[in-house]
């Protein structure tokens, strides 16, 4: 009589196992991966798209009839209208907010719904958590940027095609690219602000309230008070050092004291790093 003897399964080699930058990747990739299913899975995320959408379509090529009628009827000065700079318009003034209302429930939707407790449970690292969750919506909000950019440009292009519009728009590929990259690199950045923004203040509506004072209403009240330091200050706020970032004049027109689009890329990616560790410190700080 014989009998068998059953092995156990080899155990993972134990280098597998050992701290180090490659499993620090790999752990991020896994949690990247996990909340890019949460994020896409998410009615949210596809009604704010949507919104953005609406928006870029009704507003690029409006905003392009606006700019030519004004340049015909001796309004402004005549020149020649970028297709590309009139989705920028767009961008600036109002797709950017759909976006923000698409990141806001990427984090506080958690806190307000206590979801956020099972997220720690898989991903105890709250850095890492809150790297992939960052991961994940830029990579998601950047592209959706790019189709916005795209479709606004071509849909104002073939309003300017119009013969009451012939002679004014013009449509160059290679500045068209850039602009399409640019834009959506600062709606990349205002998802991002937003959800660090979001993570200091656990609330749908302060988070709300806080980036639009930061983007709009905090350089408007500035601007308000007529002075030198007032511009200089809102010139270096998130819309304005986005407007330099994106290269537009056709958003607010030139500034003495306006940013180059290097110097804005700058201070825009200082805002957001801001926001992104002040949201990194509260999480590792306080409870959940």
């Amino acid at each position: 009589m014989t009998t068998s003897t059953r092995h156990p399964a080899p155990a993972a080699p134990v280098a597998d196992r050992v701290p180090g930058p490659a499993r620090a990747l790999a752990d991020l990739a896994a949690a990247a991966s996990a909340e890019w299913v949460k994020l896409r899975s998410v009615r949210s995320t596809w009604w704010g798209t949507a919104a953005a959408l609406a928006l870029m379509a009704a507003v690029a090529p409006s905003a392009a009839v606006a700019t030519i009628s004004n340049m015909q009827n001796d309004l402004v000065a005549s020149a020649d209208v970028p297709a590309s700079e009139m989705a920028a318009y767009a961008t600036l003034w109002v797709v950017q907010f759909a976006v923000i209302a698409l990141s806001l429930p990427v984090i506080t939707s958690e806190y307000s719904s206590r979801s956020i407790h099972p997220t720690l449970q898989a991903v105890p690292a709250r850095a890492r958590m809150l790297a992939a969750k960052t991961l994940s919506l830029t990579a998601f909000v950047f592209g959706a940027g790019l189709v916005l950019a795209t479709i606004g440009t071509l849909l104002s292009y073939l309003v300017m095609l119009h013969p009451v519009f012939e002679g004014y728009g013009v449509l160059d590929p290679g500045e068209a690219v850039a602009d399409a990259v640019r834009q959506s690199a600062y709606l990349a950045a205002v998802a991002v602000l937003t959800l660090g923004v979001g993570t200091a203040l656990r609330s749908a509506a302060a988070t709300l309230t806080t980036v639009f004072m930061l983007i709009m209403g905090l350089p408007l009240m500035l601007l308000l008070l007529g002075n030198e330091i007032g511009v200089y200050l809102a010139d270096r706020l998130p819309f304005a050092a986005g407007v330099s970032f994106v290269d537009s004049a056709f958003v607010m027109g030139q500034s003495p004291d306006a940013l180059s689009p290097a110097a804005g890329g700058m201070v825009l990616m200082c805002w957001t790093a801001a926001a992104l560790a002040a949201g990194t410190l509260v999480l590792l700080r306080r409870d959940a």
